[in-house]
């Protein structure tokens, strides 16, 4: 065995201390450390591609949070670990000499998204050309090639997919984790970096305290961790997916969910685990059990009154969102096409002269709103009605896969897509990087031969 063969073999072994060490050293090193941490990520993505590439997503959540190079050059931490995993996956391809990249039918709407997204960019504002233009970066292709890496790899290496989940896990823990210390009074996150918003970190809403954890609002919290909780019971319910102490990591992840107060998130946690208790226990079960059904049910009534009492009856932020919806309705019909991605903000916004928001938003912090909160609503202003549709086949597509093949894998992918949809429908669902992300995921974790686990 040459030098080089031993180099690499002793890297693969044991490559997540040394990722995580060299992950830590990027993000907050001074600049001579960062350069040495960056090559210690390139020499992992060569001798273990599969690490990097499961360090995407898992790393995402932290976006507003960038790497700083400069007092003025901050790039997000995702998009390092993302070039590297290319570069790892490249060098082994060149090894291989083949692409194990296997086009599929539903490809063509991949292919008609990502050219909805670059077509819209022509719609942009002046002023909204810079966003439109991330935009089309952070959330269209970068979660673009990441799957279509995560699919090849997964034909190279099976193993992949139990290192994504794990990888998750773990990242929503240590997420979740910020968030409760937040809760009790010890915030760690500044001394991760700056984040770059202008939120606080813990905010009192009426009687309780909600928490941002590494997010720039406690609802982002909320719909990160309501997608990877699936992911966490999937670990604890299918032995392949065995993660040791699953149950608290389980519990980690639930109560970061509860103490970013988000009603929508709850409402989505109720049905994802729904799903996941309908498969696991079986019909059978449930009607020879039938207080399964009453536990579900007691829990969503519970989790009703629990978001009333913590949060108040009002409606005031359900009666914003319903001006919102009204407001994107409008331009819907004045620009049928969309306003182009990244653009509502610079259209609803009245300081920028084309807001057509009703006054009642003006001055709250509505008034800053970057999307229309609802799904359908928000693809169509970003995409236009080409990308919408697009997207409304990914997801039928993904639905049709996992109902084809009832294991515990495409049952949570199920749960997930179904859960998010609900919550969608009254905030994001898409437009940020992270949720880009697990997008992608749940539409990989759909196609996933569990019985062949390496075809796709």
């Amino acid at each position: 065995m040459t030098m080089r063969q031993r180099l690499r073999t002793s890297i693969a072994i044991t490559p997540w201390p040394l990722a995580i060490l060299a992950l830590l050293a990027l993000q907050l090193g001074p600049l001579p450390l960062k350069a040495a941490a960056l090559l210690t990520l390139a020499v992992i993505a060569w001798a273990a591609p599969l690490v990097l590439l499961c360090l995407v997503p898992a790393t995402a959540p932290f976006a507003l949070i960038p790497v700083a190079l400069t007092q003025s050059a901050a790039i997000p931490i995702h998009e390092f670990v993302l070039v590297l995993a290319l570069f790892g996956w490249t060098i082994t391809s060149l090894q291989r000499r083949r692409i194990d990249v296997t086009l599929q039918r539903s490809d063509a709407w991949i292919v008609l998204l990502a050219g909805a997204a670059a077509v819209s960019i022509l719609w942009a504002l002046p002023e909204g050309r810079g966003e439109a233009l991330r935009s089309l970066r952070w959330v269209i292709l970068e979660p673009i090639i990441w799957y279509v890496l995560l699919r090849s790899s997964m034909q190279r290496d099976p193993s992949v997919l139990r290192t994504l989940v794990h990888s998750m896990v773990v990242s929503a823990s240590i997420v979740a984790g910020l968030g409760i210390l937040q809760f009790v009074g010890m915030d760690l996150v500044p001394l991760l970096g700056s984040k770059r918003v202008f939120a606080d970190n813990v905010v009192a809403t009426g009687n309780i305290r909600r928490v941002a954890s590494v997010y720039g609002h406690a609802n982002n919290l909320g719909l990160f961790l309501e997608r990877i909780l699936p992911l966490a019971l999937l670990c604890v319910i299918w032995p392949v997916m065995r993660l040791r102490a699953a149950w608290a990591w389980v519990a980690v992840i639930a109560v970061g969910l509860v103490v970013s107060f988000s009603r929508g998130a709850w409402l989505a946690t109720v049905v994802a685990v729904g799903v996941v208790a309908l498969y696991h226990y079986g019909a059978d079960a449930i009607r020879r059990r039938p207080w399964l059904i009453v536990a579900l049910t007691g829990a969503g009534v519970l989790g009703i009154v629990a978001t009333l009492l913590t949060r108040g009856a009002s409606a005031g932020s359900f009666d914003a969102r319903v001006l919102l919806w009204q407001e994107a309705v409008r331009w819907i019909q004045l620009k049928p096409q969309g306003l182009g991605l990244g653009q509502f903000y610079f259209y609803h916004n009245p300081e920028y002269g084309h807001s057509i928001i009703d006054p009642v938003l003006v001055g709250t912090s509505e008034q800053f709103a970057a999307h229309p909160h609802n799904l359908v609503l928000d693809l169509w202003l970003n995409l236009g009605p080409v990308g919408l549709l697009a997207v409304i086949a990914i997801v039928a597509t993904t639905i049709r896969n996992t109902l084809r093949h009832p294991s515990p894998l495409h049952t949570v992918a199920l749960a997930i897509l179904l859960s998010t949809l609900v919550h969608g429908l009254v905030d994001q669902f898409f437009f940020v990087s992270d949720m880009a992300f697990l997008f992608w995921l749940v539409v990989f974790l759909g196609q996933v031969d569990t019985a062949h686990s390496a075809r796709l």
